[in-house]
């Protein structure tokens, strides 16, 4: 009984031996076959017994003995579904990062999108309240101020210094011709008004102060939205990246070629084995890692500003207070100004006082209320969202530095294509179930002493073309840290696209604050490009005004607070109070009286 109980062992010993391994008596392939019609070979593809590997690419070489159970025809379908399987998993993997970067940049350019329509909103309505038909009459002034900063925001491709220059120069010239009523003024005069515009400073330090809030703020609420638009393209092209020819092969021998050779019980590869296979497949993809991570450190940079000193939400929201102390300046000082200017431009001409009619008090339609409706509520709240938003994407984009070189550890540990790290010896190394004896290749784009991915090609243009877009919006980036203008081709739209180009520029102005080591030294050089035409805008003429300001009280303006900003409002005397309501109001009335007497 013994001895039947231990021939039995050992023919079934023998027969496991023979099933698994090569030997003089030949391979035996019924172990395997379920793999592959499990794969979807048709039965009639697979062979019955094991066959010479001499015509074998790939797997023929692991095959000891010479014979494999798979053909030619089989191990090219095999090593097809080796690269479609490796292509499947860098593209989810790279399409997870995309998505983030995706919904939280669209998330911030909602919200942007909101604060901006709610500032113009709230400066319909403080305006319209306070300055009434005069506003109204003259509403499209600050209706295209507003439409030139959401466009520079879409496009990029407004001047912002010509953009408050233009508006400080309408606004200056309505202004001037409402406090001098009595007069007519054709359109040279008015050119010389505005000649002497700088000199006189007529709205005091505002302009230049906004001017500069207004270009560091935008400047790098776009650059950062940009930058965003640009991670989330990059990350998107290389998704179509496609692996070599000698990555195709190395995958099939890690993935396919145990069962080629007749090795059952779905073998995992050596974890050193795999890392080799994936650093050699995706050295294409490490070739971005350095600019990659330069790039993760502007947008660190500039989502400090953002929270900081060029907080878009701090100038956005009481600009309109901002612009209303300006036309106090002007009315407080608006005999003096027109005094310079009749000695600059000579004494214009007494005009007769004509009464209003109804063609003469048209109002101009409103674009005002198209937008949607943000009530303070919700301003307060996209303000607090707007920081929330900023620094959860400076936090998503931290997580992504050196995100190409981890990635093909990612690839291996995620893809369950690998035994335990500590598993060394019960594992598949490329020719038999045991230790991988081949060295960790470097990480990044170079693998000359890779064991498994010999060539890795030359740089694909689509690699190039990724490095070329991180390159330039990351020296962008530097640019708007650094409170200089940044210049955008003609094409680029904000979240829908990236582009290329350079900025210089500088400020002075430091009203802010803002006095500090940039961090960053010169840009580097971008390659040349074609510089997008001149914007050039028209100063239109504003016609002649014949209109009766509504008397308002002083503290119309000044009950608001600028607690956005954290800083408090001087309330307004009540001899300023006089002189910037009352006295133009009465000046105005003399005036048309005394046309009237003429």
């Amino acid at each position: 009984m013994t001895s039947a109980m231990t021939m039995i062992l050992w023919l079934v010993t023998v027969t496991i031996v023979s099933t698994t391994t090569t030997n003089a008596t030949g391979l035996k392939c019924d172990s395997v076959r379920s793999y592959f019609e499990n794969e979807g070979f048709p039965l009639s593809d697979i062979p019955k017994e094991a066959i010479s590997s001499k015509e074998l690419k790939v797997c023929g070489s692991a095959s000891s003995g010479g014979e494999v159970c798979c053909s030619a025809d089989m191990e090219l379908r095999l090593q097809a579904r080796a690269r479609d399987s490796h292509e499947k998993t860098a593209r989810e993997t790279l399409h997870k990062l995309h998505q983030i970067l995706t919904a939280r940049g669209n998330k911030f350019h909602v919200l942007f999108k909101d604060l901006l329509a709610g500032s113009k909103r709230g400066f319909h309505d403080m305006f319209k309240k306070t300055y009434g038909i005069l506003y109204e009459q003259n509403a499209y002034v600050f209706t295209d101020f507003f439409q030139e900063l959401e466009s520079y925001y879409a496009k990029g491709t407004v001047d912002l210094d010509d953009c408050l220059d233009n508006f400080f120069n309408i606004l200056y010239q309505k202004m001037f011709i409402v406090l001098n009523s009595q007069y007519t003024f054709d359109n040279k005069y008015l050119e010389c008004v505005s000649d002497h515009m700088k000199e006189m400073k007529p709205f005091g330090d505002v302009p230049p102060k906004l001017s500069v809030q207004i270009k560091r703020s935008f400047v790098a609420t776009r650059a950062f939205s940009q930058a965003l638009t640009v991670a989330a393209n990059v990350l998107k092209n290389m998704q179509t990246l496609k692996p070599s020819a000698d990555c195709a092969a190395a995958l099939t021998k890690m993935t396919a070629c145990p069962y080629c050779i007749g090795i059952p019980n779905n073998v995992l590869a050596c974890s050193d084995m795999c890392t080799n296979v994936m650093k050699g497949c995706l050295a294409q993809h490490a070739a971005l890692d350095a600019e990659w991570n330069h790039f993760v450190d502007a947008v660190d940079k500039i989502a400090d500003r953002l929270i900081g000193p060029f907080n878009v939400e701090v100038l956005v929201r009481p600009i309109n207070l901002k612009i209303s102390e300006a036309i106090m300046n002007f009315q407080e000082n608006s005999q003096d100004v027109s005094q310079r200017v009749f000695t600059g431009c000579g004494r214009p001409i007494l005009g007769k006082r004509r009464r209003r009619d109804d063609h003469e008090l048209q109002l101009e339609t409103l674009n005002f209320d198209q937008d949607p409706v943000v009530t303070d509520d919700r301003a307060q709240d996209n303000a607090v969202h707007m920081d929330k938003v900023v620094k959860e994407i400076r936090q998503r984009v931290r997580d992504s530095k050196q995100f190409w070189v981890y990635l093909p550890y990612r690839l291996c540990n995620d893809g369950g294509l690998v035994v335990q790290p500590t598993n060394t010896k019960e594992c598949w190394n490329g020719t038999h179930v045991d230790k991988y004896r081949y060295p960790v290749a470097s990480d990044g784009e170079s693998q000359k002493n890779n064991a498994e991915v010999r060539s890795v090609g030359p740089r694909s243009t689509i690699v190039r073309d990724q490095l070329y877009a991180l390159t330039t919006i990351t020296n962008r980036l530097k640019l708007a840290f650094n409170g200089q203008d940044v210049e955008w081709m003609d094409s680029e739209e904000t979240y829908f696209g990236s582009g290329s180009g350079s900025g210089d520029g500088s400020f002075t102005d430091d009203e802010d604050g803002f006095k500090e080591s940039s961090g960053y030294g010169p840009p580097e050089p971008e390659p040349p490009k074609q510089q997008p035409p001149p914007v050039v805008h028209e100063v239109e003429t504003p016609p002649r005004m014949k209109i009766e300001p509504k008397n308002v009280g002083a503290n119309n303006v000044n009950n608001q607070t600028n607690a956005e900003n954290g800083a408090s409002r001087q309330k307004m005397s009540l001899s300023r109070a006089l002189t910037t309501y009352l006295l133009p109001i009465v000046m105005m009335w003399f005036g048309g009286c005394l046309t009237e007497w003429l």
